[in-house]
């Protein structure tokens, strides 16, 4: 299995270099790529994030320390570590521009590189956020941290961002929360839809009271099933579908 793995992770390192979708070569590519809602790039993604756990021996790899959440708040701005549920550290961050936001959601660090320089800093902590190529990096623009600078990627001045070697590894959940820019809403969702429309309809039903599990952006098989679950409540049929009518239910559309 590991090398079927290896060589799948070979061809996709082709195919991504080739396409420019920053899964390799270049190194990272901040923000949502052109085709970046394509299968072919939700598959590498998720290839990606598998292999690592068949690399790690079936499972992600637990920051040495205990149990450690990134939790970020874009709208201040700030960047906390957690471990064991305490607040031990806090930093100053740069969040998306207008129009390249930030993605909202519950990711898994997927990857970290070193860096000597650049744009992306000293290090990059690569996300699962699965429409597009984002991350936790540093910078060669220190004026930008505190601001909404980026492309969507999460800025840390560099000797900040170096902090978290010790602390994330692959694996490492990131919970990034504040407002977001979505302007539109699909008059239905189904299994395979994704986006970050799909995290923000995940939220909805969870804060009424259905479990779509991991808020990740991706309508799976959790998400169908919470829909289903809000549609026999609510009175309506329950295929799955998350139409305009369980929408409105559920507080994901006015």
């Amino acid at each position: 299995m590991l090398a079927g793995l290896v060589l799948a992770g070979a061809l996709l390192w082709v195919g991504g270099h080739q396409a420019g979708g920053g899964l390799a070569g270049a190194g990272p590519v901040c923000g949502e790529q052109e085709g970046a809602r394509s299968a072919y790039w939700r598959f590498a993604r998720w290839w990606r994030s598998v292999a690592g756990l068949a690399l790690q021996g079936g499972q992600a790899v637990a920051a040495s320390g205990g149990d450690v959440l990134i939790v970020i708040d874009i709208d201040r701005r700030q960047l906390t570590v957690y471990r064991d549920g305490v607040p031990v550290k806090t930093f100053p961050v740069a969040a998306g521009r207008p129009g390249e936001p930030s993605p909202v959601g519950e990711w898994r660090v997927t990857d970290i590189a070193h860096w000597p320089g650049g744009p992306f800093g000293a290090r990059w902590f690569g996300l699962s956020a699965p429409w597009g190529s984002y991350g936790i990096h540093g910078t060669n623009n220190p004026g930008s941290i505190g601001t909404y600078a980026s492309l969507g990627c999460i800025r840390m001045f560099n000797e900040d961002v170096m902090t978290l070697d010790d602390l994330v590894q692959v694996g490492t959940p990131v919970k990034i929360t504040g407002t977001t820019e979505v302007y539109y809403r699909l008059p239905a969702y189904r299994r395979g839809d994704v986006g970050q429309d799909v995290v923000l309809l995940q939220l909805a039903l969870r804060a009424t009271g259905f479990d779509p599990g991991v808020a990740d952006g991706v309508y799976g098989g959790v998400t169908e099933k919470a829909v289903a679950e809000a549609e026999w409540w609510f009175g309506l049929h329950p295929d799955g579908t998350a139409d305009m009518a369980l929408q409105r239910l559920v507080g994901f559309r006015p």
